[in-house]
Parts: C-alpha cells; structure tokens; sequence
C-alpha cells in the first residue's frame, strides 16, 4: 500500500490506498491521531462520500440540536448536506474508510438514504461484521484485517448498482457540470428513475450531489487564483459570484471570505485536499 503522511503540532495524520479488490468501493484509509481535547471545534462540510470510522480512543463529540453528543465508538457517517462541527473528548485516535460516493451502500448492501445526516452504529448495521471489526483493531496489522472483514461481508459479492455508478463516475468527471435530466436519457432512464436509485445507492439526490461537485471544485481553482472570486465562480460553472456564495453558504454555513480568513485549518483542508498540495484532509474531515 502506497501511503501519505502529515503531521502538525498534536496532529498526526495518515492516508493508505485500499488493495486492489477494494478500490471499486473505497477511496482510501486514514488514521489519526490528536492529542489532548483543548482544540477548538472544527467545521466539516459535505463533500458527497460516507466513511466508516472506528476509534481505539475517545471518539469525538458532534454539535447537533444545539447539544455536544458524543459519537459511537465504531459507525457509518452517512451523507450530510450542511455544515457538521465536531470536538475532541479527551485523547483521539482513529481509523478512517472514506467510501467512494456509491462505495458504501454496495460494499454493505445498506439503502444510503435511510443513513443520511446519522451517524449509525456499525453494530446497528452488522452484528457479525462489528464483531470482525473489533477483533481486527486489536491486531497488529488492523488495516489488512478490516479489509478482510469488509470484504466478508454479503455486500462485498455485488457490485452494487453499476448504472449508478457510471452517473456517479460522469457527475465527478465534469466537476459537477452535469445535467440530471440529460444524464438520465444516456444512461436510459427516467429522471425520476435516476433520483430514486441514486438516493438509494449514494444517499443524495443526483442534482445536490452535482452541487458538491462543483463547489468543491471552488477551492482547487482558488489555489491557482485564490484573490479571483467572480473568476472562479465562472469557471466552477456558477452563474456569479451571489450564486457561489448562496452556495458556500448552503454547504458550509459561511460565507467563502469568511470561511477562509476565519478558518484556517478548512481552508487548508480543501486546497491541500485537491491536489495544490499534499493531504491534509482528515485534519479536518477527522470523523464525519
């Protein structure tokens, strides 16, 4: 397995490719390590893929219904459409699976829009495959044994919804720039067709996830012209600068002048993620 690495302060942070049988459905592992719980609430924004996250420490804490809520030890984070903020608890240590958009839901053969905006036990979705996660993170290679685990269970016999797959495949090749209804026909469906098995196999209506896409794609641009707002919004495919904003604010909770003056690490987290330099992801993501 290939790996990158990065550490800040109380941050240590690790990024592994899954092996090959499991790259249909994963995009890659994580680990992370953070020392200490004085560090500020960190803001997650979505960006249309679940992740399974297991913890050997404490696992953090999710700011929901205007309360602090620790998370389970081991679940699924579904797909959220808005801005999540979490905290530490005390000393964190984790293992990350970051599906790709549709991986999840064909790996563990779960209807993904019946998990969307939860954070769902790994014990409410498989008894057997917690059991099998648990006993891999107590080993001294847990990764090679988390994969063999998901790759036992039933879901890892499918292939999941191939037709969904391709669309989702053609909505993160254009960077978000699709037209649903257009989609549809090429792939010989209905656009209602379309939605219902997407929300099923992703978690997210197609034409939300192509909003992700796009916005997304604001923060590569930005770090090749990062002081060109009404530039970006263009060629990210925005009809202005308002609509780029009505968006950030739709995602995120802010405003993107706010959101990168204000909040240094998430700024980071989006333009080191997408490639103007090495990872630093889950610094931020660290357990949606």
């Amino acid at each position: 397995m290939r790996d990158r690495s990065y550490d800040a302060q109380v941050i240590r942070y690790r990024e592994i490719r899954p092996s090959a049988r499991l790259r249909p459905f994963i995009d890659s592992f994580w680990t992370l390590e953070q020392d200490g719980e004085d560090a500020a609430p960190q803001r997650v924004v979505p960006d249309g893929h679940p992740e399974l996250i297991l913890n050997w420490s404490q696992p953090l804490e999710a700011f929901r219904n205007g309360q602090w809520h620790r998370q389970p030890r081991c679940f699924l984070a579904g797909q959220i459409d808005g801005p999540l903020l979490l905290r530490p608890n005390g000393p964190a240590k984790m293992l990350g699976i970051r599906f790709h958009p549709h991986g999840a839901g064909a790996l563990l053969g779960a209807p993904m829009h019946d998990l969307s905006g939860r954070f769902t036990p790994l014990q409410d979705l498989s008894s057997a495959l917690s059991r099998k996660i648990d006993r891999a993170l107590e080993s001294s290679d847990p990764i090679a044994d988390v994969e063999a685990a998901l790759w036992s269970v039933q879901g890892a016999s499918c292939e999941g919804d191939l037709v969904i797959a391709e669309a989702v495949r053609r909505i993160t090749l254009t960077l978000g720039a699709s037209d649903v209804a257009a989609l549809a026909r090429e792939l010989g469906l209905s656009t209602r067709q379309l939605e219902r098995r997407f929300q099923a196999a992703v978690g997210l209506a197609p034409k939300l996830f192509c909003r992700m896409q796009r916005f997304n794609n604001v923060f590569r641009v930005l770090g090749q012209e990062p002081s060109k707002w009404v530039d970006t919004a263009v060629a990210c495919g925005y009809y202005d600068q308002a609509h780029l904003i009505r968006d950030c604010k739709n995602l995120t909770g802010s405003t993107p002048a706010i959101l990168l003056a204000q909040d240094a690490d998430l700024a980071r987290h989006f333009l080191l993620r997408f490639g103007v330099s090495h990872s630093y992801k889950t610094a931020m993501r660290s357990s949606v």
